[in-house]
């Protein structure tokens, strides 16, 4: 018996609700088919299950084996080993014999004058300046002729040194000098100077050019030792004959290269690090065991082995899922015992010397606290305090600026434990240190055991809910390392991950590491529905929420500066009576962070499309009636008047595509609107509320122009615009090679899906290949998914997303470019569209997948709230599983062709089913599985 087909797939979707509960607990379904084995029938156990998982999850790792950390330190997203619960994010950073981590918050950020997050502070280990061949300047008292803000003479000599940072700066005037009180007199028989360009390359003329390097018994009467001139290099690493002395000093009397107008007219002395070595010769200190250092995705622990002090260590450091400890747990493999040292400070490798850092100690424990500048809006504070468990000889710590350290023993063959707890963030806490202090007395070596294995426990269950078997490890490595990334950045109830995650390690990230609203902070989330983590793109709702009174003030009062010529001949008040108008940068709390609109008013859009996705995902009614209907409504009524209509009744949108152009009937605007719309009229039925306003966002949808298309090399391919109606430097209807913001109606708008007329798919293949913009940096997380939901040839896509794949991944398996960061995760999206897709209310299984070639998936989620399983091999399926979360009629595209096949539940009892046009028609009851197999 046939199914009537109903267009308006939203509404078929929203008739079907029976609720939703977040996903939280394991089910048993199908998993991967592992390599080798005959196609699968049915679902192993979960054990089963786990084990084949985490076999593959362990071999994917970023790995390094030099102390460089080099992206550590970025005004982007870090490129070194990250760790995160969603609320902390953990950098490894350090240099040679020195490990350090730096330490952010997701709601520690600066609110004045302008919203951008800030890092807080980090924690470091090292070897003490005691060991006779280790850096002996290393903590040492260091004072200097003068000082720019923030850039204390203690910095350049931390041990914190690393790409991209900054230590010692002066004031401008020559000379300068900096000296160093080594506590007691030490052989000095080398001493290295790291300038500006060592760690900021493009710096180059802000290295020393003339200095001298002076030693003193009582830091009064100085010996020059030995004096460099004329110096361009990066690094100064000099070689004396051996002295005696306590007091060290640099007289540094041409501190730039003068090559510039700004290094000749301001010129400053910039002293990255300063080391000094009992042992002359070489460049480096002497040789130390093998560095190693793993990034593991399986359960979010970083695992380190390398000298310290001229010791063999191994390290492995994890963070508590939701407690905020950072714990990294040291044991010596070396045959004597060692002095180390351990310090915990607040501040950024490139401060703002608006914010205030302050350190101090409270009997055994350290502590470190950052505030944001003060002003207008709030002040956030971030405190670490650290506590050292299980060493000998633990000295009582000191302080020295915004550093606190302690000196310990670790013997030979034991371990010990670095634990930090992190507190503040937010608006205006109160010396959140004092809390830190009370809550890191609170740990034990068995209550960190039972923290130790609640996060595996909790990476366990993160990986459990959904996986794939893609026989590519190329893809795979991608695939999980971009899932592992996001559930370490957002989790419900947490502050929602900005444009570079929780990993912020200065206080100046590009773009002020914000939420840009033009896909980029909406892109992280692209994949998380599919792959059966809806729950982690709720941050991202409340952000957006927060920002409605503001964007409805600027709806009324603003949108005159979207357009002055235009909006002022339509809207001579300067506004619309009612709606939604977003910036391009928002921050936390309603706060705007880009106040720039770029010609365009579609940033409300893109937020929709998430709200709308959530909901189709869950069938949450909850959701949809607290939270997506009343902002999709404020949505639709912008546009209500923002549109134009015609004397025939047809409606047109003037608006621009890319950020500064501007045209009639903008592709990604439209297909957003109508996805907005469909989702309203059948919100509306299920919520029986607006009956009036229904019918006017019905009219409205029936009279939208098609997707506007355009003639490119002899082909019909999809436009930026309505042909000939682009405005500005550009007037071409695509950009071949740019974003392909001309076919976001596609993906995340899904106006075009697998299941669509066959000559609108053409035209959306032709698109893509007229496009060319696999390697483009702002395309990443949408072209892949784009191509796979218009039918792209599959092997060539593939081919395609490897390529990208293979030439940006960093070594933590972040997918890298000089702008972008945690959108990049949104690709996932592409491979679970390879795999499985919904559109117009039929699931399609492998719609786009090589043929003769095999995989598995495990709970991907589907519109609706089916989570299905299936597994393909020699190209037939061998089953299918479908969890019906919510109910509702389970419509799929026979993967048997004309076939015969049986449907069971739970139970094993036959299900009534009806077949149709190729298509199986199951109705189903909330909360039970479904087991189809070909018979």
């Amino acid at each position: 018996m046939g199914q009537k087909r109903t267009t308006r797939r939203a509404i078929r979707a929203l008739r079907r609700i029976r609720g939703y509960a977040v996903v939280a607990a394991l089910a048993v379904a199908a998993p991967l088919v592992v390599p080798g084995t005959a196609v699968a029938a049915g679902p192993p156990t979960a054990a089963q299950q786990w084990d084949t998982l985490k076999a593959k999850l362990t071999g994917i790792k970023g790995v390094w084996t030099d102390q460089s950390y080099a992206g550590a330190v970025s005004n982007t997203m870090p490129n070194t080993a990250l760790l995160g619960n969603a609320d902390v994010g953990v950098t490894s950073a350090g240099s040679t014999g020195v490990k350090t981590f730096l330490v952010s918050k997701g709601d520690f950020w600066n609110a004045n004058p302008t919203p951008r997050p800030a890092p807080i502070g980090g924690v470091t280990l090292t070897g003490t300046a005691a060991q006779p061949t280790g850096n002996l300047a290393l903590g040492a008292r260091a004072t200097a002729s003068s000082t720019e803000g923030s850039f204390t003479p203690d910095r350049a000599v931390n041990g914190q040194w690393t790409n991209g940072y900054e230590g010692w700066v002066s004031q401008v005037g020559k000379p300068q000098w900096i000296t160093l009180d080594l506590g007691a007199v030490k052989s000095v028989a080398r001493y290295v100077v790291r300038n500006d360009n060592a760690a900021r390359p493009g710096n180059a003329a802000f290295n020393t050019k003339n200095v001298a390097f002076q030693t003193s018994s009582d830091g009064t009467t100085w010996n020059s030792v030995d004096t460099v001139t004329n110096n361009t290099a990066d690094v100064i690493d000099r070689t004396v004959t051996a002295v005696s002395t306590r007091y060290v000093r640099l007289n540094i009397t041409e501190p730039t290269q003068s090559t510039t107008p700004d290094s000749t007219q301001n010129p400053r002395a910039r002293i990255g690090q300063i080391e000094l070595y009992a042992q002359g010769g070489g460049t480096t200190p002497p040789p130390a065991p093998p560095f190693r250092e793993e990034q593991n995705i399986v359960d979010g622990t970083v695992t380190t082995s390398m000298s310290l002090g001229n010791t063999p260590v191994s390290m492995k450091t994890w963070l508590a899922a939701d407690r905020n400890v950072l714990v990294t747990s040291v044991t010596s493999t070396g045959t004597q015992p060692v002095q180390l040292q351990a310090s915990t400070y607040a501040g950024a490798t490139t401060p703002n010397s608006a914010y205030s850092n302050s350190a101090g100690v409270d009997g055994q424990v350290m502590w470190a606290e950052r505030a944001t500048a003060s002003g207008s809006r709030w002040v956030s504070r971030g405190a670490l305090a650290t506590t050292v468990l299980g060493a000998s000889a633990v000295q009582p710590p000191t302080v020295s600026g915004a550093t606190a350290r302690t000196v310990f023993t670790l013997p030979a063959g034991a371990t010990v434990r670095l634990v930090t707890q992190v507190t503040g963030g937010g608006q205006n806490p109160a010396a959140p240190h004092n809390d830190a202090v009370t809550q890191v007395r609170t740990h034990t070596t068995a209550s960190l055991a039972t923290l130790d294995t609640q996060r595996a426990d909790w990476w366990k269950t993160y990986w459990m809910q959904s996986g794939v078997e893609l026989g590519d490890a190329v893809l795979e490595k991608y695939y999980y390392a971009a899932q592992y990334f996001i559930g370490a950045a957002s989790r419900a109830g947490k502050m929602a991950p900005a444009l570079y995650g929780i990993w912020t390690t200065t206080d100046n990230p590009q773009f002020n590491g914000d939420y840009h609203l033009n896909y980029n902070a909406q892109g992280p989330f692209y994949g998380v529905y599919s792959s059966n983590r809806p729950e982690l793109s709720l941050p991202f709702h409340e952000t957006i929420l927060a920002y409605v009174p503001e964007a409805q003030r600027r709806a009324k009062q603003d949108l005159n500066r979207v357009k002055p010529d235009y909006i002022s001949r339509r809207f001579p008040s300067g506004g619309v009576p009612a709606g939604v108008l977003f910036p391009v940068g928002i921050g936390p709390y309603g706060t705007t962070t880009d106040d720039q609109y770029h010609q365009q008013v579609s940033n409300s859009l893109f937020s929709a499309s998430q709200f709308v996705a959530y909901y189709e995902y869950t069938q949450d009614t909850d959701f949809l009636r607290n939270k997506a209907y009343p902002f999709l409504s404020q949505v639709a009524s912008f546009f209500e008047s923002y549109l134009e209509r015609d004397s025939a009744g047809r409606y047109s949108l003037w608006s621009g595509p890319h950020e500064g152009t501007w045209g009639q009937n903008s592709s990604a605007d439209l297909g957003l609107l109508k996805q907005t719309l469909s989702t309203l009229i059948a919100a509306s039925q299920k919520l029986n509320v607006d009956a009036g306003r229904r019918a006017t966002w019905q009219t409205i949808l029936d009279n939208l122009p098609a997707q506007p298309t355009t003639v490119y090399n002899g082909k019909t391919v999809y436009s930026l615009v309505s042909p000939g109606t682009m405005q500005g430097s550009d007037t071409r209807d695509i950009h071949p090679g740019d974003n392909t913001i001309n076919l976001e109606f596609i993906q995340p708008a899904d106006q075009l899906g697998i299941n669509s007329d066959p000559a609108k798919l053409r035209t959306g293949v032709d698109t893509v290949d007229a496009m060319n913009s696999w390697g483009q940096d702002n395309s990443f997380p949408k072209i892949f998914a784009q191509a796979a939901r218009v039918g792209y040839p599959a092997q060539s896509l593939i081919d395609r997303f490897k390529q990208v794949i293979t030439s940006r991944i960093a070594p933590n398996l972040r997918i890298a470019d000089p702008s972008h960061g945690i959108e990049k995760s949104g690709a996932t999206e592409a491979v679970n569209s390879m795999l499985i897709q919904s559109d117009q209310g039929i699931i399609s299984l492998f719609p786009v997948w090589p043929a003769g070639k095999n995989a598995s998936f495990w709970q991907l989620r589907q519109k609706g709230a089916f989570v299905v399983s299936s597994a393909k091999q020699a190209d037939r399926v061998g089953y299918v599983d479908v969890q019906a979360k919510a109910g509702g009629t389970l419509k799929l595209k026979n993967p048997w062709g004309s076939g015969t096949f049986t449907v069971t539940n739970t139970s094993g009892a036959a299900v009534p089913f009806t077949t149709a046009n190729g298509v199986i028609s199951v109705q189903t009851t909330a909360g039970q599985t479904y087991h189809i197999l070909p018979a």
